[in-house]
């Protein structure tokens, strides 16, 4: 497959609100393939799959071990693991302790396999889970967004994100989606940087629209 048409997606658990809508706004035709990772229990994880499902053409399917990544479909990280990508294959071990920096370990395997053609998203929530990992896409050439924290219901995520000064645009959910259903138009003419555009006092507001 086309390694430029993986797109990697960190957000909380705790909501599911802004994954939902940034596929929802996803249009039909979108031939990209997603793998999308939040910090999962056993108990939410075949509704997580579920509702999921509900809000995009695209098939959803929990990631497997070895897995190898298809086009146009959405890849969902299972209760307890750490998903990374191996070339065209998806790679999940064991997390049996549980909390853990999944984004970071998806989009640090992706930068280093795939370079100038790795993708990374931050979307809403808490701590910092993606920095890291959006520093390794950068450094790498890869292309970084993250959820404008005034739409986001925990914008700590996305802030951390865009503090690392790593992040190329800052848009709402529905917004992100039209950007990443272009490939070669964001990579080549879209990774223009929006936090000049941005004071501090005002991404750092969650009420601010």
């Amino acid at each position: 497959m086309d390694s430029s048409l993986i797109v990697a997606v960190a957000s909380s658990a705790g909501d599911l609100e802004a994954v939902c809508e940034l596929l929802s706004a996803l249009p039909a035709e979108c031939a990209a393939t997603f793998i999308i990772v939040q910090h999962v229990d056993s108990g939410r994880e075949k509704s997580l799959l579920e509702t999921l499902a509900r809000r995009t053409t695209l098939p959803v399917v929990r990631a497997h071990d070895g897995a190898a990544m298809e086009r146009a479909h959405v890849y969902v990280i299972g209760a307890n693991t750490t998903l990374t990508v191996d070339g065209a294959r998806l790679r999940v071990t064991a997390n049996p302790k549980g909390l853990h920096h999944a984004g970071d370990a998806l989009f640090g395997s992706l930068a280093k396999d795939h370079g100038r053609d790795a993708t990374g998203v931050v979307l809403s929530g808490e701590g910092s889970d993606g920095a890291l990992g959006i520093r390794a896409i950068k450094r790498a050439g890869g292309t970084t967004f993250a959820q404008y924290p005034g739409s986001a219901r925990f914008p700590g995520m996305p802030i951390s994100a865009i503090d690392t000064g790593c992040v190329g645009l800052v848009l709402r959910p529905d917004e992100l989606a039209h950007e990443l259903a272009r490939p070669s138009d964001y990579t080549l003419t879209r990774q223009s940087s929006l936090l000049e555009s941005f004071s501090t006092s005002f991404l750092r507001s969650p009420n601010s629209a």
